[in-house]
């Protein structure tokens, strides 16, 4: 397959354009105003823009959705996606305030016309059965198709589902067109799955999404606090982006790629700066593609 000088649409996932802000916190939302953002990721060669729910709210609350997605779309953003739906399976006080965030991506998603929503499977050391999963989520894409949105759901290794292999057996439990993948480099090198063997394992048909970065050999603190503060530039670790690039479109793909470049360093840089500096790695890993820096 030549894969050779075929510029792929990059998304500028939320903590790419978000500035001093990270996943966990109390309050997600980004410093940055929201048209400066949009503005930025333009003017560095992004295809698309990533948002995360507190963001989405504050806009809603602001300027409103209609005006939203006109900023994006006037400032030549053709794709956008929007995060993190997590508690789906839960019961009680969970549950509840997970309804509020589907129900508030759901609404956002449709407005903006995202391509998908990320959705998660939580934290804790006690994963439920993957029956419980598998069940949950098909009820939730049974509910996703008739809103017309799609869920790419991603495996993390602190989660109720660990590896791309589990997450694998619960979208494919459903039957939805709404049943998506998520498969990021970041977790699926820290759950032990090889570049060589991961397409052996998720089928092509069921992923929405693929997201890059890349990360160092060693964890430092927590699996959670790595994911968080430690994620480096594509093609600056020790996970070597370029392979699963090549590896994946080996396999078929032909969707857009997100860069999720969550550490303490990008943080401390100007927002203009790290996506800039974010993009250009990310191109560079890309076979027959070069941008000088």
């Amino acid at each position: 397959m030549n894969n050779e000088n075929v510029t792929p649409q990059l998304i500028a996932t939320c903590w790419v354009s978000a500035g001093d802000t990270a996943p966990g916190r109390p309050d997600e939302t980004s410093p940055i105003p929201i048209q400066e953002r949009i503005n930025l990721i333009a003017q560095t060669g992004w295809s698309g823009i990533g948002l995360v729910h507190h963001d989405l709210l504050q806009a809603r609350r602001t300027i409103g959705y209609p005006e939203l997605g006109r900023m994006i779309r006037d400032a030549g953003i053709d794709i956008i996606e929007v995060e993190f739906l997590n508690g789906w399976w839960a019961t009680g006080s969970e549950r509840a305030e997970s309804d509020i965030q589907r129900a508030e991506l759901f609404e956002a998603a449709q407005t903006l016309g995202a391509r998908h929503i990320k959705v998660g499977a939580g934290m804790t050391e006690n994963p439920l059965p993957l029956s419980r999963m598998a069940s949950a989520f098909a009820d939730l894409t049974d509910e996703a198709a008739e809103s017309g949105v799609r869920l790419a759901l991603e495996a993390t290794p602190f989660s109720h589902l660990r590896t791309a292999q589990e997450a694998v057996k619960v979208v494919t439990h459903s039957d939805s067109p709404a049943a998506g993948l998520m498969i990021d480099i970041w977790h699926t090198h820290r759950s032990g799955l090889s570049h060589d063997d991961l397409w052996d394992v998720v089928p092509m048909d069921r992923v929405f999404a693929v997201e890059i970065d890349d990360g160092y050999k060693d964890v430092v603190g927590t699996i959670f606090e790595d994911t968080i503060n430690n994620r480096a530039y594509c093609g600056e670790g020790d996970f070597d982006t370029r392979t699963f690039i090549q590896r994946t479109l080996d396999a078929g793909y032909k969707g857009t790629w997100g860069v999720e470049i969550i550490s303490a360093e990008h943080r401390s840089l100007p927002v203009a700066e790290g996506l800039k500096r974010a993009y250009q790695t990310a191109i560079n890993c890309f076979p027959g593609i070069t941008l000088a820096r």
